[in-house]
């Protein structure tokens, strides 16, 4: 059996408004955030990683779980 890591990435999500609601939003390009602002969290198992993520999703952090192994991309 491999044993994989699981791990959450987090940091907080700015979305600057330029339009008020009247106007059309433009398309907003993506910037990565900086390295410093990247918080992780290791989960034992792929399912606890996802209840983490969903709990900072709805606390307004941009989250991605991430794992290594031989299926990792």
């Amino acid at each position: 059996m491999v044993k994989m890591n699981t791990w959450v990435e987090y940091f907080i999500r700015v979305e600057p408004i330029k339009n008020n609601q009247a106007q059309m939003r433009e398309n907003l390009k993506w910037t990565p955030p900086d390295l410093k602002e990247i918080h992780k969290r290791f989960c034992q198992t792929r399912e606890e990683a996802i209840r983490f993520a969903k709990a900072m999703e709805e606390r307004g952090f941009h989250t991605v779980i991430k794992t290594d192994g031989p299926y990792s991309k």
